[in-house]
């Protein structure tokens, strides 16, 4: 049973309990007049009043305070397993992200260390762009490369299977005049790094 229910049933008793009490008073008045009720009135009218400043009122505030704050807590127990299940998920996500620590350098790694293991030739390395949202920071740089097409798949493959979260956009290809059998590449490579650290 719930704190309202509880309340209810409370209520329910103590207008049943007043209602009984008014019709005895009644029937009284009836055969007798008001005289039974002066003496009674003189002693329990200022005593009536006194407890109920200082017991029912607090304690009617109090109550709904109380109740206010078991329904809260019913609402944040039903969403609890939610809240788990998505703080879980993000922690998951942040052990993805680099160092914030490795902000200025760690993308400059990845690229030249696995162009080199995959045989790619660099035509040009952008500096690198910052833009901070909320928390993170979003790093980028554009890659222009030439390479062949079966390089360019390995090399691309492995950027994109990284355990660390990078994300490859605005790619363009197109055949080189120079050297045949090569293509020209243009893509940027991005990363994104917490200010609160990451977890690789």
């Amino acid at each position: 049973m719930n704190a309202n229910a509880i309340f209810a049933a409370i209520l329910a008793r103590a207008q049943s309990f007043l209602k009984d009490m008014a019709d005895n008073i009644m029937i009284i008045y009836g055969e007798k007049g008001f005289a039974p009720f002066k003496k009674p009135l003189i002693i329990a009218g200022p005593s009536l009043l006194i407890l109920y400043a200082a017991v029912y009122s607090p304690l009617g505030n109090k109550l709904k305070v109380t109740s206010a704050q078991v329904e809260s807590m019913g609402v944040v127990a039903q969403y609890a397993g939610d809240y788990q299940d998505a703080k879980a998920k993000l922690s998951a996500y942040q052990r993805k992200l680099p160092f914030i620590k490795d902000k200025d350098e760690w993308l400059n790694y990845v690229i030249t260390s696995t162009a080199r293991e995959y045989g790619v030739a660099f035509d040009s390395l952008s500096a690198q762009k910052e833009m901070e949202v909320g928390n993170y920071v979003v790093v980028s740089r554009e890659v222009m490369v030439t390479t062949t097409y079966a390089n360019l798949g390995r090399w691309l493959a492995e950027i994109e299977n990284s355990k660390i979260f990078l994300r490859v956009s605005d790619l363009s290809i197109r055949r080189s005049a120079d050297n045949p059998g090569t293509v020209k590449v243009t893509f940027t490579l991005a990363t994104v790094f917490s200010k609160f650290g990451g977890g690789v």
